[in-house]
């Protein structure tokens, strides 16, 4: 049995315009990455530069601000209980609570006064109707409405206005979480 020789083919080398190619891909690439490398160390020394700002500015601060520990006086609590206050007055949903009184349609009424406490979220509402019966399909109307619980009348009076008698009447109701 002869053996026959071994015979290797040998493909032939990739031709210019490739290896032309993949010069310029590898050069394009060395440029990004030299550009990849000045933008982050540009970023880095300007990093460095606030947190050295940051660290001057906090030491200022700290032997600026006075090293007091005493419990608020009673103006200062004052202060705090009037900012308290203000702050609860911004907290209520005025569109919410408005839209509601709006929706509850007060025609033949007229609407003098609308006074809510956010403390014990209540509201007081004022004002003027023709007769009774105008003035109990509007507090019915208020208490189907599903912003409001415990609506009532809390008082009513003739007054004359313009010559014409007319009643002038306070609702109170409280109303619901209201986001």
């Amino acid at each position: 049995m002869t053996r026959a020789a071994l015979q290797l083919d040998f493909v032939a080398p990739p031709t210019w315009r490739w290896r032309w190619l993949s010069v310029v891909a590898l050069a394009v690439a060395a440029v990004l990455l030299a550009l990849l490398f000045a933008c982050e160390s540009s970023v880095s020394q300007r990093h460095e530069a606030a947190a050295s700002r940051h660290e001057l500015l906090s030491e200022r601060l700290r032997l600026a601000s006075p090293r007091t520990s005493a419990a608020p006086d009673a103006r200062m609590r004052a202060d705090i209980g009037r900012a308290n206050a203000v702050i609860e007055e911004l907290a209520v949903p005025w569109e919410r609570l408005f839209d509601a009184v709006e929706d509850a349609d007060a025609r033949g009424l007229g609407a003098l006064s609308l006074t809510p406490n956010a403390r014990d979220r209540t509201l007081s509402f004022a004002g003027e109707a023709r007769d009774i019966n105008e003035l109990l399909a509007y507090v019915d109307r208020m208490a189907a409405q599903t912003a409001f619980d415990e609506v009532h009348l809390e008082g009513y009076n003739t007054v004359v206005r313009d010559g014409q008698p007319v009643l002038s009447f306070t609702l109170a109701a409280s109303w619901r979480g209201l986001p």
